[in-house]
């Protein structure tokens, strides 16, 4: 299975977008490189690759994605929430709320009422996937790795560290992407063995949380990341750890200066979260050339996004 976007216009997309200067290179055909994150494990990922023309969709519009999506039939496509799906590879596409945050959405008993979690969420056993070169951006909660609340709604909340199923899957890779104004979620993970290296993130906007979540049985592995806030956001807001137990993180910038996010985040947590280890019981070994954070925060603001592509 692979999403490919490569064009701003089709927002809604759920296959494959080529725009024309890319007649030359039939972006359909791609297939995932080989070692570029757990995608590639044994066989590796290549989606739509065989698919013959009647089953390649350009979609700008809801008609149109419930169209591509064929009611539902057996015949191989993609949606955005991966739900036991293996094999998965995500790749330049934009992913935003479009003008519809959570904070414009109704209320309900003084409660809001969301009708949209995260652009991507990877959850109910989902393994072996790479989501790279895209852009996320204007969005509450990004992207959950692991079940919400042991059902599979992926909604972050209840009792989803008892969701023990996931052990062993959600293994998720996840470079060169940009995260912008993005709250929270950026991933959050639970049980998964996800490999975040070579992102970009803007931590903008009053209401930002954190970025990187860490709760039961977390283990991200993260190198070579930058960030970037403004004034009221801290090294130490960047992590949450939610009952996790351990993070390695490794050549973070934040606003273009090395930081570790581990010994900041245990010296200031002031007790209200558990103290995180380095150890997080494996090393990544799929995975091509990682760049410094520095030359991977410039790649990422030329490339990441539906419109960019080569």
């Amino acid at each position: 299975m692979r999403l490919r976007q490569p064009t701003v216009a089709c927002s809604l997309s759920v296959v494959l977008c080529v725009p024309a200067h890319a007649e030359a290179r039939d972006l359909g055909r791609d297939t995932l490189p080989a070692n570029d994150g757990w995608a590639a494990e044994g066989a590796g990922t290549t989606g739509g690759a065989a698919a013959d023309d009647a089953h390649v969709f350009t979609v700008t519009d809801r008609a149109g994605l419930v169209r591509a999506l064929d009611g539902g039939s057996d015949t191989p496509k993609n949606n955005i929430w991966l739900t036991a799906a293996t094999h998965v590879w995500v790749d330049h596409v934009t992913l935003s709320d479009k003008g519809h945050p959570d904070a414009k959405e109704p209320t309900d008993i003084a409660r809001t009422y969301l009708r949209h979690d995260g652009p991507p969420d990877i959850t109910n056993g989902s393994d072996l996937v790479t989501v790279s070169w895209s852009r996320f951006t204007g969005h509450g909660k990004a992207m959950l790795i692991g079940n919400g609340n042991g059902n599979g709604n992926g909604n972050g909340n209840g009792n989803g560290d008892t969701a023990t199923g996931d052990r062993g899957e959600l293994r998720v890779t996840l470079h060169h992407n940009a995260f912008e104004s993005v709250v929270q979620r950026a991933p959050r993970v639970r049980f998964g063995q996800v490999h975040v290296h070579n992102n970009r993130y803007d931590a903008t906007g009053d209401d930002y949380r954190s970025s990187l979540g860490v709760p039961t049985e977390s283990r991200i592995h993260a190198e070579n990341n930058a960030f970037h806030a403004p004034g009221h956001v801290e090294v130490a807001d960047l992590v949450e750890s939610r009952n996790g137990s351990a993070l390695h993180q490794s050549g973070t910038l934040f606003n273009d200066f090395p930081v570790d996010l581990l010994a900041i985040h245990n010296a200031y947590n002031s007790g209200s979260e558990r103290d995180l280890t380095a150890d997080v019981g494996w090393t990544p070994a799929l995975h091509g050339p990682i760049d410094s954070a520095r030359a991977a925060d410039r790649a990422v603001a030329r490339g990441a996004d539906a419109g960019r592509i080569p």
